[in-house]
């Protein structure tokens, strides 16, 4: 109120020398100049009351922008963490099958050279039954048509007495003596 009437004051003594002309264009601008003094005056708590109001409306529009924006960047965050220890566990996984694989393969050959060996084993000793039975039979097969022949041989020396018989016996015992 008092830097009014100090201009106010002011102005009428500047107006009284002429040194300000009051014309039309003076006369708008102090009217428009008291025109914006009353309705700051009157209306600047009103005014305040309601930029203050927009100021916290604009206030807690950004403040839960920002909080909206770090949750998201937070739940980015944990998927990116997470899809990094999921490469990760892929990763360790592979190595486990890498390592599973060649272990499978290791014993498996392994396993298959046994299985083989031991299917061998058990032919062989067949075989070798076998071989030993049929060495037996076949020796018991040689020695009754060895005693058939020599039964033969002795019926037919004894029984017809043909030379040539005789003369072949004689060379099968000279044979024999030279062998021994």
């Amino acid at each position: 109120m008092l830097n009014f009437s100090i201009i106010s004051f002011i102005t009428l003594i500047l107006i009284s020398q002429n040194i300000i002309l009051l014309n039309e264009e003076i006369l708008i601008l102090i009217c428009f100049i008291t025109f914006i003094w009353l309705l700051l005056s009157k209306t600047s708590s009103l005014m305040k009351k309601d930029l203050n109001e927009q100021a916290s409306a604009i206030q807690n529009s950004l403040e839960n922008s920002f909080n909206q924006i770090i949750v998201s960047l937070d739940k980015e965050w944990h998927i990116q963490n997470e899809f990094k220890s999921l490469t990760y566990n892929f990763e360790l996984l592979k190595a486990h099958f890498v390592e599973l694989n060649l272990f499978i393969s290791d014993k498996l050959s392994k396993f298959a050279l046994n299985n083989y060996q031991e299917a061998f084993k058990k032919k062989l000793i067949f075989v070798q039954r076998l071989e030993n039975q049929t060495s037996k039979l076949l020796a018991l097969l040689v020695v009754k048509k060895l005693n058939k022949a020599i039964a033969l041989k002795t019926y037919y020396l004894t029984t017809f007495q043909l030379p040539i018989l005789t003369c072949t016996y004689k060379i099968s015992l000279r044979e024999f003596f030279k062998v021994i």
